[in-house]
């Protein structure tokens, strides 16, 4: 090609990416705030646009990519949490003359209803098995394997306690749900609390009836304290209306319910369920009876960023950081990710996690550093389970509706963050020659609606993929 061609064809290009980008920066109040854009064609090893691309900006949960990743890079699809049932004592004439402890490995899935398999049948068994059929002792939960501080500090003060920002301990159980059953009357009436599941929380309840047709209510309350706050709107006239918050204490209410399994088969419990945070001294006396596994972990992530679950993602990052910090804390996980992340010689170079989920809104990375990082899962050897990981554009999980109808339906495997003002997505786009980009669009700090945001972002994505 003629040197003047190549100059013509060069900015030709450079014309297009700029008005391209102006879908993003042409409008006023994301203008405002903070921008960081990076596209890159990985088959061909060249970018397509770069837009202060090493800009910190907040990626909501895009974060979960870089704890989902880790996971996979460290534990394997594989792994399986585990969960352990054991006793100390001696079994006389059906009896156990001691304790049954559970001892949790923080497993996030842990009697879930949607994807963590029904075991409390199964332990019954199993003590049956080997000759318990009352206990003299108590039952304990061990949930020493992470500090007591529950909530994560950064965690804004109006997110705590709600089913999406629950504590985080060494045993999770019924992903950490409380849920609230109401009954509303007409606008502008107080609601009223029917009853609770598990059913041993006090609610002090300040929601009324509102002209709304969705859950706009809020949940608060300390970790371990048996009394949850509620304030808020939610529909008028429902004879019952479900609201989710966080369960006080995960590990307290495993013991009871085993309890309660126990004397519904007509055994008996003679000693109060109760739960321990710093490991006993019967810790060498302990007698293993069964061990529970988890779903192997490529589900689990994939659940995490189908539904982009914090409590999955915080729980993940959490016991990554236990396999070096024993009680790790919420501080220690976001480090042990920065610092997995620094080895991987990805540019971090302005980034700042304090949670591995992406609810802290101070956590900021750079959209270089998060396609960088795609760029490395790609080329992981876990590739496959990674890619099967992510959501599909007009199809599933959080990108149910993303780019929906349109000629990139289908072709969008990423991970969406949503956070007030701020509205990120990450991934990977598959163009018709087969070529695959990476991406990253990280928008935040502004004062403009997520939705208005979200069509940009499809607006600019279909542009440059024209």
């Amino acid at each position: 090609m003629q040197p003047i061609l190549v100059w013509l064809s060069m900015h030709y290009i450079l014309g297009i990416i700029l008005l391209n980008i102006s879908l993003l920066t042409g409008d006023a109040e994301i203008a405002k705030g903070l921008l960081s854009v990076e596209v890159r064609n990985m088959t061909r090893n060249r970018d397509i646009t770069n837009y202060q691309a090493t800009r910190p900006a907040t990626p909501a949960s895009v974060t979960k990519l870089l704890t989902t990743g880790e996971a996979l890079e460290e534990l394997g699809p594989d792994f399986q949490f585990e969960t352990t049932l054991a006793y100390t004592g001696e079994i006389q004439d059906s009896t156990l003359w001691g304790d049954l402890y559970v001892i949790g490995d923080i497993d996030p899935t842990l009697g879930n209803l949607q994807n963590g398999d029904p075991f409390l049948d199964d332990w019954i068994h199993r003590l049956h098995e080997i000759g318990i059929y009352h206990i003299e002792g108590r039952i304990v939960a061990d949930m020493s394997k992470l500090s007591d501080e529950g909530y994560n500090p950064h965690w804004l003060p109006e997110d705590i306690g709600n089913y999406y920002a629950p504590g985080i301990y060494g045993i999770n159980y019924m992903s950490n749900t409380l849920r609230i059953y109401l009954r509303s009357g007409n606008v502008g009436q107080p609601a009223e609390v029917l009853f609770t599941n598990p059913g041993n929380v006090h609610i002090n309840c300040r929601v009324r009836a509102g002209k709304v047709q969705r859950d706009y209510s809020y949940v608060s309350g300390k970790p371990m304290v048996y009394v949850r706050n509620m304030r808020g709107e939610i529909p008028a006239n429902r004879d019952t209306f479900c609201v989710k918050g966080d369960l006080p204490n995960p590990g307290l209410q495993l013991a009871e319910d085993i309890k309660a399994a126990i004397q519904a088969v007509g055994g008996r419990v003679n000693g109060t369920p109760t739960y321990m945070m710093k490991q006993g001294e019967d810790q060498d006396k302990l007698k293993v009876i069964c061990v529970h596994l988890s779903h192997p972990l490529r589900e689990i992530i994939r659940d995490t960023n189908f539904d982009s679950n914090n409590m999955y993602a915080e729980a993940i990052a959490r016991y990554l950081a236990s396999r070096h910090n024993r009680q790790s804390t919420a501080r220690q996980a976001a480090d042990n990710l920065m610092r997995y992340w620094r080895g991987q010689q990805l540019p971090m170079t302005g980034c700042v996690l304090h949670d591995g989920c992406g609810l802290a809104p101070d956590n900021k990375l750079t959209a270089h550093m998060v396609v960088k990082l795609l760029e490395h899962m790609y080329r992981s050897k876990y590739k496959d389970d990674w890619y099967d990981c992510l959501p599909v554009s007009g199809e599933s999980g959080t990108l149910t509706h993303f780019l929906e109808d349109t000629r990139l339906a289908g072709k969008v495997h990423a991970k969406s963050g949503t956070l007030t003002g701020a509205k990120s997505y990450a991934g990977y786009i598959e163009r018709p020659n087969g070529d695959i980009w990476s991406f990253a669009i990280l928008v935040s700090d502004t004062q403009v609606n997520c939705h208005k945001i979200q069509k940009q972002i499809e607006k600019y994505l279909l542009s440059i993929c024209s």
